[in-house]
């Protein structure tokens, strides 16, 4: 009598970058071997791991920490005194830090996107749902907060020119002006990263099972669908930690 021999191989092929492998897991059964495709999709906060460890110690670590962003009440600022201040505060909770309850725009945006991704949800319909549903929320806050800082430039520049001299404001206008500006394209483009990726896995419920790292998803072309909008929200999430408010976001 021949002794069942189980066997357990894992092949993976670097895709996209280091963040996204494929791997071709090889599984015994009473029919013959099975062939599971997977998916490693890492985050952010693991980067720095080594695949070894994934392929060798197969060890499945935790759902990456998420940030605490608890609702808050929020303060009304006192009015700008200077026009040097009503600049200043262009890049206030942008490149400039302030206190939670003074970050109206911000605060929000971050609360809302804290926990989009967590991977052991990523299973669950109705989660898919609610983080979708958080993401428009925190687009359509990006969008006031947008119109708002439009706002003040216009209001600013119509100051300068009605300067009779040349005015030194003029600078750190300028200044501030383009960091508002590429803040505010790398905020839409990281939440509409993430917004299109989790449309997408809505669109596919039932064909992928997430355990994190892993990203079981049999059929190629969604495998590679689902690996090419991970890593354009990882992009788009790089861009949006340059900014200091921003830098505990995780997904």
């Amino acid at each position: 009598m021949f002794k069942k021999i189980i066997c357990l191989c894992f092949i993976t092929i670097v895709f996209y970058s280091q963040n996204a492998v494929f791997a071709e897991d090889f599984l015994s059964s009473e029919d013959g071997f099975v062939n599971t495709q997977i998916l490693v999709l890492k985050n952010i906060q693991h980067q720095n791991t080594s695949d070894s460890e994934y392929r060798e110690k197969l060890v499945v670590p935790e759902d990456p920490v998420e940030p605490q962003f608890k609702q808050i009440k929020f303060l009304t600022a006192e009015p700008h005194k200077t026009l040097t201040e009503r600049i200043d505060r262009l890049t206030y909770g942008i490149s400039t830090d302030i206190p939670p309850e003074y970050d109206h725009y911000g605060y929000e945006i971050r609360r809302y996107m804290k926990n989009i991704l967590t991977p052991s949800m990523l299973n669950d319909p109705i989660f898919l749902i609610e983080q979708i549903k958080n993401i428009q929320k925190a687009k359509i806050i990006l969008d006031y907060w947008q119109k708002h800082v439009t706002n003040e430039m216009e209001i600013i520049q119509s100051e300068l020119d009605q300067a009779k001299s040349k005015n030194s404001a003029r600078p750190a206008f300028k200044h501030n002006q383009r960091i508002a500006n590429q803040f505010m394209q790398d905020q839409f483009r990281w939440i509409n990263a993430n917004l299109e990726f989790l449309e997408y896995l809505q669109s596919i419920n039932g064909q992928y099972k997430v355990s994190y790292p892993f990203y079981d998803v049999p059929d190629y072309k969604k495998r590679e669908k689902i690996s090419s909008l991970y890593q354009a929200r990882e992009d788009a999430l790089a861009a949006v930690l340059v900014y200091t408010p921003f830098r505990l976001m995780i997904y």
